[in-house]
């Protein structure tokens, strides 16, 4: 493996790191909306899930 190879592995693999990070914090807000019955919050917030959930998705490929 090359050294640009690996700069970039490092580098989708922080940046994996931090999307999952995110979708654990967007799901935390998800849960609160629900319990607070917020109905445009939990939209946005699914919204927001399914984006990153996409990219992670892409960034594993």
């Amino acid at each position: 493996m090359t050294y640009s190879q690996i700069w970039n592995n490092s580098g989708n693999e922080a940046e994996i790191l931090y999307l999952e990070q995110q979708i654990e914090a967007v799901k935390k807000e998800i849960k609160r909306a629900k319990a607070a019955k917020q109905q445009e919050i939990l939209d946005q917030a699914n919204r927001k899930l399914a984006e990153l959930e996409a990219k992670l998705d892409e960034l594993e490929e």
